[in-house]
């Protein structure tokens, strides 16, 4: 077989246009799990801002559901018939719920003053995936219909997941982010392919959660005895 014959549009094989029909398609088949996903996404962002580290476990334990309702409902039956790897793709957000839901049982502490400062950072780009994404593509005259919500839709879930994971401490928050930033960085690429006007946004913000990571004031432990 020559792979080397194979371009980046022979691993999308369907349209932009294709695409938001299916995005559309699932929302009105899944409302309650549309509007479930977003008011999740508001409890998020809440208990994200709290900057205490039972806040920070228990949206990830809100994570979970999500990221098994995706690989089930969007990646497995909606886009199972139109993409090959569809189900590979189910079975690393499948991994990525049970590794949040590992996480969340396992105690953390956060961090001093500096730390705050990454809480402020992760907030924005979590809010980014809850609020603005969907703004974006409404902007860019895409149907209201077909707008991909945090909770019900993979991308604006891993940006939020990213935004998480880079204030977990210690060497778990890579596995946490491995999932979502591999996603990310796949759906700028088909999206790219199809043509999508947004399609930097998702690399863009997989680069902003790794850089948040790496921050020496992002993984500044707290002092013992902090909750």
């Amino acid at each position: 077989m020559d792979w080397l014959g194979y371009s980046p549009a022979d691993l999308v094989p369907f349209s932009r246009e294709t695409w938001l029909r299916l995005v559309a398609d699932y929302n009105a088949k899944h409302l309650p799990a549309v509007l479930t996903g977003l008011g999740s996404g508001v409890l998020v962002l809440w208990l994200v801002a709290g900057a205490a580290a039972w806040r920070l476990r228990l949206a990830e334990a809100l994570l979970v559901p999500s990221w098994l309702w995706i690989a089930w409902a969007f990646l497995h039956q909606a886009l199972g018939p139109l993409l090959w790897a569809a189900d590979w793709l189910a079975l690393g957000f499948a991994l990525q719920g049970l590794l949040l839901l590992l996480s969340a049982l396992i105690p953390l502490r956060v961090g001093d003053e500096r730390w705050r400062g990454s809480v402020l950072a992760a907030w924005c780009l979590m809010a980014s995936a809850v609020v603005l994404l969907p703004a974006a593509q409404l902007l860019w005259a895409q149907a209201p219909a077909a707008l991909s919500w945090f909770g019900s839709a993979p991308t604006p879930t891993a940006v939020a997941t990213l935004a998480l994971a880079a204030l977990i401490p210690g060497p778990r928050a890579w596995l946490l982010l491995s999932v979502p930033l591999f996603w990310c960085m796949l759906a700028s690429a088909a999206q790219g392919v199809f043509g999508d006007p947004l399609w930097p946004l998702p690399a863009i913000a997989a680069v902003l959660a790794v850089l948040l990571r790496l921050m020496p004031w992002a993984k500044r432990p707290a002092p013992a005895g902090r909750p």
